[in-house]
């Protein structure tokens, strides 16, 4: 009990303990505020940099949009320049130096460093001199007025050439306005010529079997613009026919190999013989016969005649067929007969026994 009251009676500074107790809230809560002040820094941070990536990748999206359009506007420029230089030199061989020479001025204007064309408008002007054309001093210059009414007309009769599908007419009435006004509507005057070329080209394959021709037209369209799928498969099966035709007379395996694949893709191209790829195959598979046979390897040449006897009956490859089959076949030789005994006649007679007769029945009768 004494112990007690002592212990209450001992004086209790509670001071201290309030005062520290109140730094480490106030330390506290400063700790928090610069927690939550860096957060925010952080977080605006962040944001800045995204926008700023943002702003980053649309500049660079619209700078790329631009060089983009550049270029596809170079490229355009390039091609007409290819155009038209190779309308300058058809003229130049043709002998047209004035026309050449419109040509190829038109390609220095819009691309002026077109490779060789200044070398050729040169050329030009040298053959333009020496044949006393007025026309060949470059110091004169002369813009004359064009009078557009003829090319109108002739844009709107190639128009109705082209609806209308009559390709060979088209491609007349588009040559003959470019060489009166090769300036006029040339995006719209081009696209009619390409797809004019196109047809025009397929037509004289298919249809004419003037297949040289056909792919030149197919050759100078695949300069400016690929071939479609079908326009390919023409290309490649007029090359078989050209390719095959060649070896006739020649190399009758190959002209077999090639016609073999032609009658199985195209079987009625023909050329201006008027033969399709299936007459070709066929004759040529029995000139082929005709040779293997004739150098004794008539298991092969069964195959060759076959080849014309699976389109159909023919009495005159049927008997070669029947001739070389048998020389590749030759038939057994049948064994004679050998003469065959009966059995029955060669074995010996049993004699039969005699009855015997006692005679006790003799002395009886």
């Amino acid at each position: 009990m004494a112990r007690r009251n002592l212990e209450d009676t001992q004086p209790i500074n509670k001071a201290p303990q309030n005062t520290s107790s109140g730094s480490s809230l106030g330390d506290t809560q400063s700790i928090t505020k610069v927690k939550k002040t860096k957060r925010w820094k952080v977080i605006l941070l962040g944001i800045l940099v995204v926008l700023l990536f943002a702003a980053a990748g649309g500049g660079l999206g619209y700078l790329r949009g631009i060089n983009r359009r550049l270029a596809r506007e170079r490229e355009e420029v390039i091609e007409q320049a290819a155009l038209h230089y190779q309308y300058g030199l058809q003229e130049m061989a043709a002998g047209n130096y004035a026309r050449a020479k419109t040509q190829l001025e038109y390609v220095l204007q819009i691309y002026p460093d077109f490779p060789d064309a200044r070398e050729k408008y040169t050329e030009t002007l040298v053959q333009l001199a020496s044949a006393g054309d007025t026309a060949a001093s470059p110091d004169i210059q002369v813009t004359p007025t064009r009078d557009t009414r003829g090319a109108e007309a002739l844009f709107n009769q190639a128009v109705g050439e082209v609806q209308t599908q009559q390709w060979a007419t088209a491609l007349q009435t588009l040559n003959a306005l470019r060489d009166t006004d090769y300036t006029y509507r040339t995006l719209e005057v081009d696209g009619m010529y390409f797809t004019t070329l196109r047809h025009r080209a397929i037509e004289l394959i298919v249809n004419d079997g003037n297949l040289e021709e056909g792919l030149y037209f197919l050759a100078i369209l695949e300069k400016y613009m690929p071939l479609d799928h079908d326009a390919v498969n023409y290309a490649q099966w007029a090359r078989l026919y050209i390719t095959g035709a060649s070896f006739w007379d020649i190399d009758w395996e190959q002209v077999v190999n090639y016609f073999g694949q032609l009658s199985a893709a195209f079987p009625y191209m023909h050329d201006g013989t008027g033969w399709t790829a299936t007459d070709r195959y066929l004759r040529g598979s029995e000139y082929y016969g005709d040779q293997l046979a004739a150098a004794g390897s008539h298991c092969e040449a069964i195959k060759q005649y076959q080849n014309v006897l699976n389109y159909g009956a023919n009495g005159t490859v049927q008997g070669k067929y029947d001739t070389s089959y048998l020389k590749c076949y030759p038939p057994t030789a049948t064994p004679a007969p050998t003469a065959t005994i009966d059995p029955s006649l060669t074995e010996e007679p049993t004699e039969e026994p005699t009855p015997e007769v006692s005679p006790t029945a003799e002395g009886g009768g």
